[in-house]
Order: structure tokens, then sequence, then C-alpha cells
């Protein structure tokens, strides 16, 4: 072979290895065919090259046919579709005879073309124009070292080898490293504790029973208003529902320990419960509803790997980038789409892993202004996000009344509820289902005129309040209005039909 090619062809790979990035994803044994995946400028999936003196056209033909096989095995081996490959010789000479078919016009292989290798020879009489056509093809630019150079030697192209070869290997002993730094422990003990919390909360009455959540301290918003700060970290490990639980425990067990064994144990555990807080915060501060569950902490750890994404891209990109980064777009899409899902826990979960995670830095690569910015802008926020829900208590969201009033309702302190709810209403919170949450209660203390003239109000403002026409029907009907009390239960049915409460009421007034 030709000296002078095999120092471009090898000066090629180094440009695109070292400066442009590419990874190398194989190399064969002789070094005469190389592999390489572009970081960015993704025209081509995977670009090949290839040193060989072509004498016939027939010769590129059957190599082009046999890469094809190569990439067709990838495919089989569940590889993403379709791979475009951008297949570039180095030769001497160009093929005494015509370019095959496959080579001038493209080359297309497995089901619906999913493999398509567009090809390129470079030969020594036309390496200026080669190299532009190189640089079109790959959208990278590229210089000929070989420019005023007199002579090149096996010694010179084996200096190059060793360059690139070297700058892999550092490479991936980097990304090695990078998960080194401690082995899984914390994350298999949330594991065993929110498993043993579960099967603790279906024993004391269930793990999508409100009250029972609240009683093994799932943020609710009314407690924490009235002090129960701890609130905010007892949920991470809560769990509503088995599945719940089961998508949990899966995304903590695959997700955790690449975490832990980047951070290293005891700032893999800073960074999940301050993840955990964050969540539960944001989650007090824009969700009025009762929530629980590991999350926010697992979206944490999510952030805690866009911040490795920071410090070294290239292996963040190799060896889990694109993949995280669609995991963390459909568990978003999907709590904006699937109800009572809270997306305001998981972003607050995100942020804070990512902040903990610049808080603690990753070991030997620590940089004490950026912890000190983590901790001033974690702080801040977190703050910030705490000032914002605690106003929620004094603006009354109709959320937060209703949820209010329902516990006072549980624990049966009716005079309490009354005075709560009337004063709710006096400053404007007079929805209907605020009007009926007062009437039952009133109801409760005996204040039945009070009750219908609530009832009614309801009715005459959404008529479809069905609850509200059945409970005035029970109303009138203890007066002895039943003209009035059937009325009122029709309307009810009118609304929903098949209700097994209302149909009894109705046989019962028309007996």
């Amino acid at each position: 072979m030709d000296i002078e090619q095999d120092y471009f062809y090898w000066s090629l790979i180094e440009q695109l290895v070292i400066e442009q990035k590419y990874t190398i994803l194989g190399l064969s044994q002789d070094g005469n065919e190389i592999l390489l995946e572009p970081v960015r400028n993704k025209q081509f999936s995977i670009v090949r090259l290839r040193r060989m003196d072509v004498d016939w056209g027939n010769s590129l033909s059957i190599d082009i046919e046999k890469a094809g096989q190569k990439f067709q095995s990838l495919l089989n081996q569940g590889v993403r579709t379709p791979l475009t490959i951008a297949n570039i010789y180095v030769s001497t000479l160009p093929p005494v005879d015509d370019y095959p078919d496959a080579f001038e016009n493209g080359y297309t292989i497995g089901k619906k073309g999913a493999i398509n290798i567009t090809s390129l020879l470079l030969v020594k009489d036309e390496k200026d124009n080669g190299l532009k056509r190189v640089e079109e093809l790959l959208n990278v630019p590229l210089k000929d070292r070989l420019e005023g150079k007199e002579t090149t030697d096996n010694e010179d192209v084996q200096k190059i080898r060793n360059r690139v070869v070297a700058y892999h290997n550092d490479l991936r002993e980097e990304e090695r490293k990078l998960f080194q730094n401690g082995k899984p422990f914390f994350t298999y003990i949330f594991l065993i504790i929110q498993i043993f919390m579960f099967l603790l909360l279906e024993f004391y009455g269930g793990s999508e029973d409100t009250e029972t959540l609240i009683q093994f301290g799932a943020k609710f918003n009314p407690y924490i208003y009235e002090g129960e700060w701890w609130r905010f970290i007892t949920p991470i490990v809560l769990h509503i529902g088995f599945f719940h639980l089961l998508m949990n425990s899966f995304a903590l067990y695959y997700i955790g320990p690449a975490v832990e064994r980047a951070y290293g144990s005891a700032r893999f555990l800073f960074i999940y419960l301050i993840a955990g807080i964050s969540g539960s915060i944001a989650s007090f501060a824009f969700s009025p509803f009762v929530s629980a569950g590991a999350s926010g902490a697992i979206f944490g750890c999510f952030g805690a790997l866009l911040y490795i994404g920071i410090h070294n891209r290239k292996a963040f990109l190799r060896t889990m980038g694109p993949n995280l980064f669609v995991i963390i777009g459909i568990n978003l899409a999907l709590g904006f789409v699937i109800p009572n899902i809270d997306n305001a826990g998981h972003i607050g979960g995100l942020v804070g892993g990512f902040l903990a995670a610049l808080i603690v830095q990753i070991p030997q690569k620590k940089q004490r202004l950026l912890s000190i910015a983590g901790v001033i802008v974690a702080i801040g926020l977190l703050y910030g996000l705490y000032q914002y829900g605690m106003n929620e208590t004094e603006n009354q969201s109709p959320q937060y009344t209703l949820l209010k009033a329902q516990e006072l309702i549980k624990a049966y302190e009716y005079e309490e509820a009354y005075t709560y709810l009337t004063q709710a209403i006096q400053e404007g919170n007079s929805s209907p289902n605020i009007l009926f949450t007062l009437s039952v209660v009133e109801i409760e203390l005996g204040e039945y005129d009070q009750a219908i003239k609530h009832l009614e109000e309801i009715t005459s403002k959404d008529d479809t309040f069905h609850q509200a026409h059945y409970n005035l029907a029970i109303l009138y009907a203890n007066e002895g209005n039943l003209d009035l009390a059937l009325e009122k239960v029709n309307q009810a049915l009118q609304y929903d039909s098949t209700n097994e409460q209302y149909n009894q009421l109705k046989q019962k007034l028309i007996q």
C-alpha cells in the first residue's frame, strides 16, 4: 500500500476523532477499517472509513455488500433504525473499470430500506478535491495534513495511529471511572423502605385511602399550613396504590445505581433527599391535593445525571444522554395528559436533583464557586416556593377550603367547620362545592332551613348538581312535603339515572 495514502487515511481519522469528537465504534485488527459515530451534525448514523487499494469496480461492490450485511446484523441485535452510513474509501488509484451501481446510486438493504449506504472514493491524484467532498458529505472542516510535508514513512503513520488509539482509550477510561465512585447501597435501602411502608399502609387501611395516607405522612397542604413541615420528607417513601409503587420501584432500581455509582453513596443520599423534598415543596406550592411517592426523588436522579452531561458531555451522550431525554420527556408528557399525576412534584424534583448535584459536585471534579452558587439558588428557590405555597392559606383557594373543611367534618368538628366555611363564603369563596359542604354541616347541626336555603342556591346556579337535588329531596320528605321531594329526586335522576340511592328514595316516595 501507498504510505502517503496510509498517512492521509489516518490523518482523516485523527481529525474526526480528536477534533470533531467522533466516537470510535470499532477498529479492525489491521487498522484498515474503522467505524465512527458523529456526536453532532448527524446526517449519518455511522461513518465508515476503509483503507483499500482498488483494482476493479467489482471489489468495491463486494465490499459494500459485506458492509451492508454487517450493519444488518446490528439491526438484528436491536440497534435503532434507520441507519444511514457514510462509506469513505481511501485508495491509491481509482478502479480501472467503471464504478459499481451500488457506489454511484447508493446501496440500500433491510426491510423498507432500513440501511442506506452512501459511498465516496478518495484517490491520491484527486486528494484536494476529495477533502472538499468529504467536508461537504460530513459537514465538518478538514485539513490536508500532507501539505508542506516532503516525505512520510511508516513511523509517521504509526504515530498518528497511536495518538488516535490513546485518545480513544483515555476517553473509555474516563467513562469507566465516571461510574466507579461508589456502590449502590442507599438505592436498595430506599427500595426496602418504600415496599415496607406500602405493606404498612395496606395493613392499616389501604395505600389508596386518603385518611390512611395523611395519617402516615402524605403531603397534605392544610396540615403543612399548620406547621407539619416534616410532610415535605415523609411522602418520599409512601405510594398510592400498587401500580404507583411498582413503577417507581422499577425506575429507582434502574436509575438509582447509576447515580450512586457516579456520585458515591453519601452524595446520592443528599441528592435523593433534596430532590424528594424539592418535589414535595413544588407540589405544595402548585397542587392542593394529597400526594405521595418517590417520583420527585427519582426525577432528581435524572437531574443529577443531566448535571454529569455538563461536565462530561461525551461520556453522557455515549452512555445515556439521548435515552435519558426520551424518558424524562415521556414522563413529563404523561403527567400533563393523564389526570392525578403530580407534574409539579416531578419538575420540582428534577430541578432539585440538578441543584443538589451542583452542590455536592462529581468526585474529583469539585468546583467550589459552582457549589456555592448551587446552595444559594437552591435555598432561594425552595424558600420562594414554600412562601408561595404558604400564601395560599391567606388567599383561601376553593381547593384548600374544601380540603380543610372535609378534614374538620371527618373529625366530627361540625361547629368549627361551620364557622370556617361561613367565613370563607363571606370572603368570596361561594362555589357550589363549598355551599354544598356547608349544607352538609348544617344538616349535621340540625339547621335544616339553612341547609335548604343553600341547596336551593346551588341548584339555581347549577341545575346539574344532582347531589344537591337529592339532599333537598330528603329534607323535603322529612318535612312531609312529599310532592316537592319527588320533584327533587326526579331532577337528581335526570342527571344520574343509574344511582341506586336516588332510585330507592323515589320508590319510597311513590309508595
